[in-house]
């Protein structure tokens, strides 16, 4: 038996289509996330059907069960974060299904897919469903490069600033996740900084300039911040935050939602 929910769609669920101006990846030959379509099944998992555009050909190592193949993942930010062990179905340049996703309504979720013949992602982050009383994420921008760069986060339900504020550190508050194209399979692929929760970082640092219930500023890293752990032009990234009031240690509560970088 299964239900399908209609969730991961419209205004909750935002692809990572901000394109910056990068000539080698041009709009048309970027891959892009458009659609996500769960269904629930009686086992307590999620089949999901990702639809978009340039996806590329099937990994050698698709169709599979109970795996965690490098062109996709699928990531519930309350694992921190955890790639999540699925069952990849089939794959076509525009579609992708996955079984036996083990998602629990309410959870913030991203999904990440690789196309290594563009040297090329796409990312989209969302909910399972609607949970009352979280933060969430209207929009992302960035400004500047490098070491200055500049990342402003809007939306609602943050909180009043937290402590790691003006200081260069990790919130247990915000996650932030670089799917970087320049360096696919160094150790750059994906990268993560601020909270992880029981999992590994990769060591980088915030620079928390400011935070209130509708706005945070991070302008600026720290720690093991530069190549491959970068930021470039038109990568995925992804935010997830936690409001600050919560006392879950980031089990609950997130939301997440991705861009490209500028």
């Amino acid at each position: 038996m299964v239900a399908r929910i209609a969730v991961f769609a419209g205004a909750s669920f935002v692809a990572a289509s901000v394109l910056g101006p990068q000539a080698a990846h041009a709009a048309a030959t970027l891959p892009k996330i458009t659609h996500i379509a769960l269904t629930w099944t009686i086992d307590g998992t999620y089949s999901a059907t990702i639809t978009g555009t340039n996806f590329g050909v099937a990994p050698g190592d698709v169709p599979c069960t109970s795996c965690t193949p490098a062109e996709l993942r699928v990531v519930d930010i309350n694992s921190q974060p955890t790639q999540q062990m699925v069952n990849v179905t089939s794959w076509t340049d525009t579609s992708i299904t996955v079984t036996e996703a083990p998602l629990a309504y309410g959870d913030a979720v991203r999904v990440e897919i690789y196309n290594s013949a563009l040297n090329a992602n796409a990312a989209i982050g969302g909910r399972v469903g609607k949970l009352a009383g979280t933060a969430k994420i209207s929009r992302i921008s960035t400004s500047g490069t490098g070491q200055n760069l500049v990342v402003t986060i809007n939306g609602s339900g943050f909180g009043p600033a937290p402590s790691a504020v003006g200081t260069v550190g990790d919130s247990p508050y915000l996650l932030l996740t670089d799917f970087n194209v320049q360096a696919p399979y160094a150790d750059g692929y994906t990268w993560n900084a601020g909270f992880c929760g029981a999992n590994d970082c990769d060591g980088v640092y915030l620079n928390y300039a400011s935070w209130s219930d509708t706005q945070i500023v991070i302008n600026g890293f720290g720690g093991e911040y530069g190549y491959p752990n970068q930021v470039n032009r038109s990568d995925s990234l992804c935010i997830a935050v936690w409001p600050s009031t919560s006392t879950s240690d980031g089990t609950t509560g997130g939301t997440t939602k991705c861009t490209r970088a500028h």
